[in-house]
């Protein structure tokens, strides 16, 4: 099919500018099927997105190889068509010893990233969607992107910081989402030496448990004993205050950050309605 295209244009404009009018053909017909391809793998991906299989991580990588893939043909085939151009990589190609360890060391690392991604890709340590921690810059944010060449990191300021791969594959990286999305977050709340501890923390148990983003993590065991639903344990006894801490579980990042707030809210109105003080730092003056 293209050497009866490229023959159609050789006959009716000549063979120079018949090479030159197919490759304008292969060059404008090469961008829309990228772009083709692009919109139908990004549909893809959306349709997939915010499912736990991983499906939207494979595809968002797929779709940079089948867009490269679609420019790479375009590509091989205006090279064959255009004899100056076919003779000249015919040349590179036959000097090309040199040439292939000059770019072997140049694009080292960039091919590195991208043998780094299909590692990724392949083992899963994170996918789309995952909150995560780049432990050794202390990056901390959603996994936005997986390309061929870097990862992209939406942090919670809703800036993008963009990773190659070939660091993402080789760094320690904290997983919230790895196997179990479950997480415990903590509420530390100080209360004042003159108030009733027992209360406080029944108060705090109370509040938490009512919360419905409340995951009740207890086993059967523990529910059997009339184990307290919430753990509430006196952390420390601080200069001013009686330290509280209670383990807050829910099922994601998300939903525990809105939890802990809820919580915060809640148990400022229940200690004030119960005679529970909040306690902050004061300075007491003994003046003789």
């Amino acid at each position: 099919m293209t050497g009866q295209l490229e023959a159609f244009f050789a006959t009716r404009f000549g063979a120079f500018f018949g090479s030159v009018a197919f490759a304008v053909v292969v060059v404008l017909a090469t961008w829309a099927a990228s772009r083709v391809v692009d919109r139908v793998m990004r549909r893809l991906v959306e349709r997939h997105r915010g499912r736990d299989d991983g499906m939207a991580t494979v595809l968002a990588f797929v779709r940079y190889v089948a867009v490269t893939a679609v420019y790479f043909a375009g590509f091989i085939i205006i090279v064959s068509s255009i004899p100056l151009l076919s003779g000249a990589v015919k040349t590179v190609l036959t000097a090309g010893g040199v040439i292939a360890v000059v770019g072997g060391l140049a694009a080292q690392e960039a091919l590195g990233s991208v043998v780094s991604g299909v590692m990724i890709l392949a083992f899963k340590p994170f996918k789309m969607g995952d909150v995560v921690r780049y432990v050794d810059n202390n990056i901390s944010g959603v996994i936005e992107e997986i390309t061929l060449h870097h990862t992209t990191i939406r942090t919670m300021e809703s800036k993008r910081v963009i990773i190659p791969n070939s660091k993402m594959n080789s760094a320690i990286i904290e997983n919230a989402d790895y196997a179990d999305s479950k997480v415990c977050v903590f509420l530390e709340v100080g209360v004042t030496y003159e108030s009733d501890i027992d209360l406080a923390k029944q108060l705090l148990i109370d509040e938490v448990a009512r919360q419905p983003a409340y995951l009740d993590v207890r086993t059967e065991a523990q529910k059997a004993e009339n184990a307290p639903p919430v753990q509430v344990v006196v952390l420390a006894l601080a200069d001013s205050a009686v330290v509280l801490r209670a383990s807050l579980w829910a099922k994601d990042n998300g939903t525990a950050f809105a939890l802990k707030c809820a919580v915060l809210e809640g148990i400022k109105k229940a200690y004030d309605g119960n005679g529970v003080d909040i306690a902050y730092p004061h300075l007491t003056i003994v003046q003789k």
